[in-house]
């Protein structure tokens, strides 16, 4: 074996995101017998250790402006994970944030929505990239976007700069148009988003539909409802910053260009589980169905519930949605289903019984009728999915 090569990986263990990227890293390191590994928090604290330590190599989420000029005046190669600060002149390893940004543009199309919103940094350039993209895409349809800017960037400290947050997204919140659906540049943001709408007493997504990027599972399933999320590729992103820094470690030249992977897909929860509905009574009838997902909720008893004939129910369901009452019941409960599907090692009995089916034969039956496959073959798509 040759001389050891230290690499420094500066990003912290705090994210899902960075857990992902060193897991890929990692992966990476393993074909490569002479790499030694040490990573930290990207804080201004530890250059001083990075500095006495002497790395070959430096993989860094690179944040902080006076953090990124320290650690590029140690003369090592770096590869910047972040994103965050333009002008750097650094290779960049990420997901494609524009892409990210068309993607959540098409998700909420589809349901129909009017009014959208952006929540997330204003500075931070992976931000304004995701804005940019969603924006655009909004309106080339024809619809305009609203934001409010927050910084994030770090996770915000104190309660006084919690209480300012809070009172600029409370009066954002309640100056939009409802139903709006709004993207969120992250899960953190996505996640504080929930949790004001549902202080204010704003449904999600009955009001306010959410769509968070980088599928934090934890902070995802924190916030109330749980959050929908473009999922992104973090661990090939550390494997491919781990192969960009050995190239440069190599002699090559660094990447002219950032380099710029395609997000997977939209994991949809709950904050994005239903189409925009402007009418009040089938808005109320749609709450009301995502909230008794774990029963069985008859047609005519949410006809009581909402004080009007079963007949008119029904035919406000299908000029609005085009679809029965009964078929959006079902619909709900597929959706139920097929988070926890994905998201659980539960069996079909137990999925059953919280999904509000009497059995999981009936499960799915209704299951294939709805979603076009079985369960089974459905958790293994979503496994398949998961891994790539």
């Amino acid at each position: 074996m040759g001389r050891v090569r230290r690499i420094a990986l500066l990003m912290g263990q705090d994210a899902e995101f960075h857990r992902q990227v060193l897991r890929g890293i990692h992966a990476y390191g393993l074909q490569k017998r002479d790499w030694v590994f040490r990573d930290a928090p990207a804080e201004l604290a530890i250059v001083p250790v990075v500095r006495e330590w002497q790395p070959d190599g430096i993989i860094a989420h690179l944040v902080d402006g006076r953090f990124a000029k320290q650690i590029l005046r140690l003369g090592k190669p770096v590869v910047d994970t972040g994103c965050v600060l333009q002008g750097l002149n650094v290779p960049v390893v990420d997901v494609d944030h524009e892409a990210v940004g068309r993607l959540a543009a098409e998700h909420f199309l589809e349901r129909g929505y009017r009014h959208y919103g952006f929540y997330g940094s204003g500075t931070a350039y992976y931000s304004r990239l995701r804005e940019a993209s969603f924006r655009n895409q909004i309106e080339k349809a024809g619809f305009t976007v609203s934001s409010c800017h927050v910084e994030y960037l770090p996770r915000l400290v104190g309660p006084i700069s919690w209480k300012r947050v809070d009172q600029q997204l409370r009066r954002w919140l309640e100056g939009l148009p409802k139903p709006v659906a709004i993207l969120a540049d992250h899960d953190v943001a996505a996640h504080d988003l929930a949790n004001a709408c549902q202080q204010m007493g704003l449904r999600v997504p009955e009001q306010v539909a959410i769509l968070g990027v980088d599928n934090d599972e934890l902070e995802c399933q924190l916030a109330f409802p749980p959050i929908s999320s473009v999922a992104i590729p973090a661990e090939r992103i550390g494997y491919e910053a781990a192969w960009v820094l050995d190239r440069m470690l190599l002699g090559h030249p660094p990447p002219a260009k950032p380099l710029f992977l395609p997000p997977l897909r939209v994991v949809a929860r709950q904050s994005t589980s239903i189409l925009a509905v402007e009418d009040p009574l089938v808005a109320e009838a749609l709450y009301i169905i995502r909230n008794n997902v774990d029963r069985r909720l008859k047609v005519a008893e949410l006809a009581n519930q909402l004080v009007i004939r079963r007949r008119a129910l029904e035919a406000k369901f299908r000029q609005i949605l085009g679809r029965s009452v009964l078929q959006e019941i079902h619909h709900a409960r597929i959706e139920y289903a097929k988070q926890l599907l994905s998201e659980t090692d539960w069996k079909l009995a137990q999925i059953a019984r919280r999904c509000g089916f009497s059995t999981p034969q009936r499960l799915s039956v209704v299951f294939q009728k709805v979603a076009g496959m079985t369960p089974t073959e459905y958790r293994r798509q979503s496994q398949l999915q998961q891994r790539e």
